[in-house]
């Protein structure tokens, strides 16, 4: 089994994390208007400690998405197709802790189902970008 290369799962997961910024904030702009309208939402006036915040954790998860990616990929061979098995793993269980936050009654579904819907395509985008460079 080949071992993980750390230093290209963090390169490659800023690579995906900055894309991921860019596409994640046009999604958000473009199908987070009900989201944002909601009261006490730092969406509608972000502050900049909000929005480093969220710069943070966006890289974040673009290295958690590329070490997924570098953990199944002895498995399922490198490319695009293990990359989007990553992708979609890990879209899936984030959708889940999303839809518990709705259940819980935090967030009306109508708010929270299209920006589920409209991150799928930019973080299958940011994932390609970083797994383009990964090797071991």
């Amino acid at each position: 089994m080949n071992k993980i290369n750390w230093r290209r799962v963090f390169g490659c997961g800023l690579i995906a994390g900055v894309v991921w910024i860019i596409l994640g904030s046009l999604v958000t702009a473009w199908l987070g208007r009900d989201f944002a309208a909601l009261p006490n939402n730092q969406l509608g006036k972000p502050t900049p400690g909000f929005i480093a915040f969220n710069a943070v954790i966006d890289l974040l998860e673009g290295i958690s998405i590329l070490w997924l990616y570098a953990a199944i990929r002895p498995r399922y061979g490198a490319g695009a197709r293990t990359a989007l098995i990553a992708v979609f793993a890990w879209w899936f269980i984030v959708t889940l802790g999303d839809a518990t936050w709705c259940s819980f009654g935090f967030f009306p579904p109508r708010t929270v189902i299209p920006l589920m819907a409209g991150t799928l395509p930019a973080l299958v985008l940011a994932t390609l970008a970083g797994a383009k460079f990964y090797g071991e």
